[in-house]
């Protein structure tokens, strides 16, 4: 790159709406594939430098996408809105004002709004706060998990030491000093033997974290709720203690690494790896079964379904104006419903990130898809292990979007095994009768 050029690209990627030329080949082939998905192209072709493009194609670009996240926007919130509890909301909402322009139309009266922002607003947003601050933990753990397995995989594929003929090749040597008569050498299976036992960890986490959640108000003050508690818990228990035993089987790894020869400062290092593994799942776990507060969330739910009605009488002063007659009746109901609409849209976002590991919401952590990147990365290990460190050919190679998100659907893995017995709910914790265990 000549001196005018990397001038250009200094200045120029700082521009709206403009990428820098030659960022990289992953940013390239992504903005390639987004101007052919959304024409105009951004360039003209595949050579022409960025800064070359006109000002009006930059512009329509942008408004394309506009128009977009403006629907896709839309989208959004018609799936947090279009529920049950909605409709109740705005059924009570609309009929509390007809009934008041019946039967009470002089307590028609222009209410303050501060009990709004009190009773509603702030619980939600500190309610969405902590859900958000705890979705992030849960992935800060995760993430940590898999860096750790990656690790460990490392270390039980690659790790050497000196061996009995004083050279550096004590994973296919026998041990300087053998402690028993056994051949203790490392099988040649070792290193898939310690995928697919990181294969069931994965598997046995993934089970646990797609348990339905618990910690509902019905789950304490009902009997159907009570049940349903029971059956949760049972998974919770069941999946918990299978995730922890096929960790700990870790160590058992690398007990066969010690007894071929691996120092001992190194054997604790990959059993402080291990740990580490289980602290973090101890973390999840916590996040898992642990909510916000159940009062708060339950408080805000009865606060949304009777504000609207208490408010009646504002909507009913807003009916009738400056005349005194209710003559927008229309208008004050499709206020009143639009509001509890609002108020309703707030309360399904806070109750769909009470679960950071809810499939079906939009904003969680994405089980499915960090589990098939976890699995793709010790696979992708595995592979990796046999080329030279000072290879400068790309690790990992896919032909594009399709191969690698096919790639990252997550797959149970073949060897299942219960390393647990089997148990019934009434057999494990339950929230509501501690005493009956």
């Amino acid at each position: 790159m000549d001196e005018e050029e990397s001038t250009k690209f200094l200045w120029f990627r700082f521009l709206p709406g403009r990428y820098p030329f030659g960022s990289g080949d992953l940013a390239d082939r992504v903005f390639r594939a987004r101007e052919s998905c959304c024409p105009p192209r951004v360039c003209g072709s595949d050579n022409e430098k960025p800064w070359k493009t006109p000002f009006h194609v930059t512009f329509f670009n942008a408004a394309v996408n506009l128009f977009l996240d403006l629907f896709s926007a839309f989208a959004v919130m018609a799936k947090y809105v279009l529920t049950p509890e909605t409709v109740f909301a705005v059924h009570n909402a609309v009929w509390s004002v007809i009934l008041y322009n019946w039967y009470a139309s002089d307590l028609a009266a222009n209410m303050t709004w501060t009990l709004v922002s009190f009773a509603i607003v702030f619980p939600m947003t500190l309610s969405i706060t902590r859900a958000f601050v705890r979705r992030d933990a849960a992935l800060s753990s995760l993430s940590n998990i898999r860096a750790l397995m990656c690790n460990i995989l490392i270390a039980h594929c690659m790790w050497n030491w000196v061996g009995s003929g004083k050279k550096y090749d004590g994973r296919t040597a026998p041990p300087v000093t053998p402690l028993d008569k056994e051949d203790n050498t490392i099988a040649a299976s070792h290193r898939k033997d310690v995928l697919a036992l990181l294969g069931r960890v994965i598997d046995a986490m993934r089970s646990y974290l797609l348990v339905p959640r618990k910690g509902r108000a019905r789950h304490f003050y009902t009997v159907p709720g009570y049940r349903e508690a029971r059956w949760v818990t049972w998974a919770e228990e069941e999946g918990g203690e299978r995730a922890t035993k096929l960790i700990l089987r870790l160590h058992g790894a690398t007990e066969v690494l010690k007894a071929a020869g691996l120092p001992a400062n190194e054997a604790s290092r990959i059993n402080q790896y291990v740990y580490f593994v289980s602290r973090e799942w101890e973390n999840l776990r916590a996040v898992k079964e642990y909510r916000t507060p159940m009062a708060m969330r339950s408080f805000t739910r009865v606060v949304v379904h009777t504000l609207p009605i208490l408010y009646a009488p504002y909507f009913l002063y807003l009916a009738k104006g400056a005349s005194g007659e209710a003559e927008n009746i229309e208008f004050a109901c499709v206020f009143a419903g639009v509001m509890a609409v609002f108020m309703c849209g707030l309360l399904m976002v806070q109750t769909s990130l009470e679960d950071p590991f809810d499939a079906r919401s939009i904003d969680t952590v994405k089980v499915d898809v960090e589990m098939g990147r976890s699995l793709r990365m010790l696979h992708a290990l595995i592979s990796d292990t046999t080329h030279d460190w000072r290879d400068d050919s790309p690790p990992i190679e896919t032909a594009g979007p399709d191969d690698l998100l096919s790639g990252l659907q997550y797959i149970p893995h073949k060897r299942r095994e219960s390393v647990i017995t089997n148990r019934a709910p009434d057999q494990v914790y339950s929230p509501l009768a501690p005493a009956a265990i």
